[in-house]
């Protein structure tokens, strides 16, 4: 027994030493790794300088992370995309920076290079800057632009998708019909996202007319209600006899009745406070005319008219 509790202890401790060993061995890479990263980020290669700059984010230190951001951003022109200017935009907004950050893209983009209009305009609609990503998508797409990558989908499309998205179908269903070419076949990414968007508008379009004609059915005995009500005020002083005794009798059934009716309807809507407080005053008041047309009633059961 004593010889295998010793093996044991050595094969724990043994464990232990090469656990430690494995950690400080990972943050010696993890250090190597950072400082190779940062050089090769200022060779030009971008993906580098974006994980320099997602660890200075989570490090806690926005200034470093947008200044490697906008070296990036700056001096790598990948062909075909400024993927190092996303993330650099996005900081820039939560940081209120955005269009400081944002104006030499811009002065790049009025020179003349539609490349770059083109893909600024869809950087600020990763970040859900719409009116920013149209004012530059806008033009491109009435001009025919098409992006240097042939498998992009082009500006129409990706500005019509953003439309979508923040619910302007209208001016979403203008471009994808603008985008897609009749001879191009009807499985062009724009025909197809066309015909989803009708359907899609098409449901909503049924969806919001059932829930106006349940609004409707609703709304007109509400309306019945208070109509009720406004009819007995005036049997009150013009009804006599007749009168006081509908009122004491006959009106709270009918108010309560269309009361009922209202709060229970079937496939109701949700009220608003202010119906709720329309229903509380008509009951109120035809259960408080009935106690004084009652109360008439017996002080005076001959009399013409309310004393």
């Amino acid at each position: 027994m004593p010889r295998h509790s010793g093996r044991l202890c050595f094969l724990l401790l043994w464990f232990a030493v090469q656990c430690f060993c494995a950690t400080v061995g990972y943050a010696v890479e993890e250090q190597l790794d950072t400082d190779q990263a940062r050089r090769e980020c200022f060779q030009g290669k971008t993906i580098y300088c974006l994980a320099l700059g997602m660890a200075e984010e989570k490090a806690g230190h926005p200034e470093r992370a947008l200044e490697v951001y906008r070296s990036a951003c700056k001096n790598h022109r990948t062909p075909g995309h400024l993927r190092a200017c996303t993330p650099l935009l996005n900081l820039a907004r939560q940081m209120d920076r955005l269009e400081a950050e944002a104006a030499p893209l811009e002065a790049r983009c009025q020179e003349g290079h539609t490349d770059t209009c083109f893909y600024l305009g869809k950087e600020y609609l990763k970040i859900a800057e719409i009116k920013q990503a149209a004012r530059h998508l806008t033009p491109l797409c009435r001009n025919g632009f098409r992006p240097p990558d042939p498998e992009d989908y082009g500006s129409c499309y990706h500005l019509a998708k953003g439309f979508e998205q923040t619910g302007q179908w209208h001016r979403a269903r203008e471009l994808y019909q603008l985008d897609c070419d009749s001879t191009a076949g009807p499985q062009q990414p724009a025909c197809l996202a066309l015909r989803e968007l009708a359907e899609l508008e098409t449901a909503h379009s049924h969806m919001r007319q059932q829930g106006i004609r349940n609004l409707n059915s609703v709304e007109a005995v509400l309306l019945f209600v208070v109509l009720m009500s406004c009819l007995h005020i005036g049997v009150w002083f013009k009804g006599g006899t007749w009168g006081l005794k509908y009122l004491s009798r006959w009106a709270p059934l009918v108010i309560w009745s269309g009361a009922m009716a209202w709060i229970y309807w079937p496939g109701k809507p949700e009220y608003p406070a202010n119906q709720w407080a329309v229903i509380f005053f008509v009951l109120l008041l035809a259960m408080g005319m009935a106690v004084f047309a009652h109360r008439n009633l017996q002080a005076s059961p001959t009399s013409g008219a309310p004393g």
